[in-house]
């Protein structure tokens, strides 16, 4: 008690006193009450945080139990002993489940995102099948049209990991919507999802693809085995945004589509010094036989970017036809990064070039003689 009235006595004294303190002393008295309060707020945050955390994962634990329990014996065991699941699904099982709950219908839909990640064959079907069975899917379906941003998109990122897509025309809409995020979201859940035109937004882009976009397509699209895959030459065309070109460059190069040669020369015209590295590097990938003479009368007037690139193409097409034009670059330029290309190209066309990696084993001296040994190593890449 006897503290509580000192303590009292002096946060009176503080106040009474406080108007006559000079200015630098009010100014920290200031700056620590907010600091102490400050930290206080923080503290009581975070222990209610933790607290709710556990109460909530203390109530969930049970529930997630149930539900492990009953995928294995109904889903996994019966899907893995070839049982005709697909006919017989126990619905009534799961329906027995507090699914009218949403905390409830979250865990349930958690863990069926979680097993279809990490099962491969009938088993993602047979959850995505039940998941369509049970209707869980209209809470997605409108969480989509709420025009809530937080909503939409975890309705994408559950839709997405389900492998459902619902309502076409409006995901359509969505990917060229103004929300970044969501724009984002939805192009890779379109792409994922769309059973017969997962490209369809290509012509529309108007917003650039960003690099983590661009990555998350490429994979999405790559991984991708029930569908014919398009020719990618078709959006290798000014017409469309540069960063939708850069994609279908890569594509045409990963599948193989010399189709997309011709579409990829003309775009060589492009004043764009980025697009046009990377569209030399995709012919290189390509192999494009008749863009060897292109690009040996282009070198000159091109950034070192493009040159770079020029260089490992002529060594991934390896025809032997410029192999003279590489031993040049490599013995007069004075550029390091175009001098160790070179080199490495040279090597790139094997029998073809050995006798004349011999003589310039013999010929060469110094950083020149050193590059050309360090591409001699194959364990040693770009």
């Amino acid at each position: 008690m006897n503290f509580m009235t000192s303590f009292r006595q002096w946060l009176e004294d503080l106040v009474y006193y406080f108007a006559y303190f000079p200015l630098v002393i009010q100014i920290a008295i200031i700056v620590s009450v907010l600091a102490v309060a400050g930290t206080a707020v923080a503290y009581i945050y975070m222990i209610f945080f933790r607290w709710q955390k556990e109460r909530r994962a203390k109530k969930e634990r049970p529930l997630r139990e149930k539900v492990n329990e009953l995928l294995l014996e109904h889903i996994i065991y019966k899907s893995l002993g070839d049982q005709d699941t697909a006919a017989t699904l126990p619905l009534e099982v799961f329906e027995t489940l507090p699914l009218q709950q949403k905390w409830a219908a979250d865990v349930f839909k958690s863990q069926l995102l979680e097993y279809r990640n990490n099962f491969t064959g009938d088993i993602p079907l047979l959850l995505r099948q039940l998941y369509l069975e049970l209707g869980l899917h209209r809470d997605a379906a409108a969480a989509l049209r709420s025009g809530r941003r937080k909503k939409v998109i975890n309705a994408l990122v559950e839709l997405s990991g389900m492998g459902v897509l619902l309502d076409n025309a409006y995901v359509l809409s969505l990917t060229q919507s103004r929300d970044q995020y969501i724009r984002e979201m939805a192009r890779c859940y379109w792409v994922q999802c769309s059973p017969d035109a997962p490209f369809a937004f290509f012509s529309h882009v108007q917003e650039p693809l960003l690099a983590w976009e661009q990555f998350e397509l490429f994979r999405i699209i790559s991984l991708r085995k029930d569908i014919p895959m398009p020719s990618f030459a078709q959006w290798i065309d000014f017409r469309y945004h540069p960063t939708v070109i850069v994609l279908c460059l890569k594509l045409a190069a990963y599948f193989q589509q010399p189709e997309a040669i011709p579409a990829m020369i003309n775009l060589l015209k492009t004043d764009d010094e980025q697009l046009r590295a990377v569209t030399i590097n995709n012919l290189g990938k390509l192999m494009a036989l008749e863009a060897e003479p292109i690009l040996v009368d282009m070198y000159p007037q091109q950034p070192d970017n493009c040159k770079l690139e020029i260089l490992k193409a002529l060594g991934r097409i390896g025809s032997g036809n410029f192999i003279g034009f590489l031993q040049q670059e490599l013995e007069h330029t004075n550029d390091f990064l175009l001098m160790k290309h070179a080199a490495h190209s040279i090597v790139a066309h094997k029998a073809l070039a050995s006798s004349l990696v011999a003589r310039l084993q013999e010929s060469l001296t110094g950083t020149r003689k050193q590059l050309l040994q360090h591409s001699l190593n194959p364990l040693i890449k770009y």
